[in-house]
């Protein structure tokens, strides 16, 4: 996929000359990526935006034999929480997070995929979610319910003005969804400091409430940054192309864990540590790199970690995961003293961990 230099038309209006994309149309025309969606590239190295338009990356027909959804998604199943594996664009990746969630299953964080094959399918996305506690059916079973009819196959794409308001409604949805979030987290926040202010002052009590104030604010400014920047930043994903991933042989997840008995015995992963691992990271040099600081000390104060805010013994340290800087490690020596209890996680994940870090005591 390479980049050229386009001129986008509204008809016979000229809006902006910049370069875009190109990639390939189902029937081999040239098209240029703007906001988006891939419009056939015309003479004259431009583009008509009230003309054709189709979604980029459209996945492949499923194969025969084989359900519209058994082709198009898979899934990683791990303790307390799994992972939906999508191939397909942007918008089948809202979906499939807005159907599992009105399924009443809890969507923790969705993105790009970044891993290996996983059962012969080359995703594009990810939605991490908590497994039910208790359901009526296995959860695959269950999964593959809530998606039933949703993917649509590529020999059938929308029509330009369905696929606009498509987009639109997704970076839509995707803004308000944050934007919730944070506000409910505020919302947990200012309760928690309003009670520490209805009861008698301890020795703490003024640190503590510091501490929420300082919480609230920062919450507050990531809201009024996520509410100016999510829709630009979700359109600009659906531009970045896909990463190259070598094939597969077995499962990933199960040679990580391979790695870890065989060459990090003190490491003992907590959570769904492994899944992330095998998911969220395309590169884990940095990551094997980080823990054999952990496996090589003596003492519990790792070099190159500091500690996490109020959660004692806990060690962070942040690494790559092939891609950004965006990895975290958080860790601690066991009761013993022996081995090293290890959370991986993600950044935007950060707040719920660190109350879960809290919580471990």
């Amino acid at each position: 996929m390479t980049a050229v230099g386009v001129s986008i038309y509204d008809g016979a209006q000229l809006l902006e000359r910049r370069d875009c994309r190109t990639t390939l149309l189902p029937d081999q025309r040239t098209a240029a990526i703007w906001r988006g969606l891939a419009y056939p590239l015309l003479d004259g190295a431009r583009i008509d935006i009230a003309g054709e338009a189709v979604v980029p990356g459209t996945a492949s027909p499923p194969a025969v034999g084989a359900s519209r959804a058994d082709a198009r998604f898979t899934m990683v199943e791990g303790v307390g929480e799994a992972y939906l594996l999508i191939q397909g664009s942007v918008i089948d990746r809202e979906q499939a997070a807005a159907r599992l969630a009105a399924g009443g299953l809890t969507v923790l964080r969705h993105g790009r995929y970044l891993g290996d094959l996983v059962d012969g399918l080359a995703a594009d996305w990810f939605v991490r979610f908590q497994s039910p506690s208790a359901a009526p059916q296995p959860l695959a079973d269950h999964i593959r319910t809530l998606l039933d009819g949703l993917l649509r196959p590529a020999e059938a794409p929308a029509s330009m003005a369905e696929l606009r308001l498509r987009l639109v409604e997704v970076e839509l949805a995707q803004a308000s969804a944050a934007a919730a979030s944070l506000k409910a987290e505020v919302a947990r926040l200012r309760l928690a400091l309003a009670e520490q202010a209805s009861v008698p002052i301890q020795d703490d009590g003024g640190e503590v409430a510091d501490r929420l104030r300082a919480e609230v604010d920062d919450l507050q400014k990531a809201l009024a940054e996520e509410a100016r920047h999510r829709i630009v930043a979700e359109a600009l994903a659906l531009e970045v192309p896909r990463p190259p991933r070598p094939p597969a042989s077995g499962r990933l997840r199960d040679e990580v864990a391979a790695v870890f008995a065989g060459l990090l015995p003190r490491i003992r992963l907590l959570r769904s540590s492994l899944d992330v691992v095998a998911v969220e990271f395309s590169d884990r040099r940095f990551l094997y790199g980080g823990l054999a600081e952990l496996a090589d000390g003596t003492s519990g104060a790792p070099p190159n970690w500091k500690k996490v805010k109020g959660a004692d013994r806990w060690w962070e340290r942040h690494i790559s995961n092939g891609q950004d800087d965006t990895g975290r490690i958080y860790a601690r020596l066991d009761a013993e003293g022996r081995d090293w209890e290890v959370l991986v996680s993600h950044k935007s994940e950060q707040p719920r961990d660190i109350i879960w870090l809290r919580s471990c005591g």
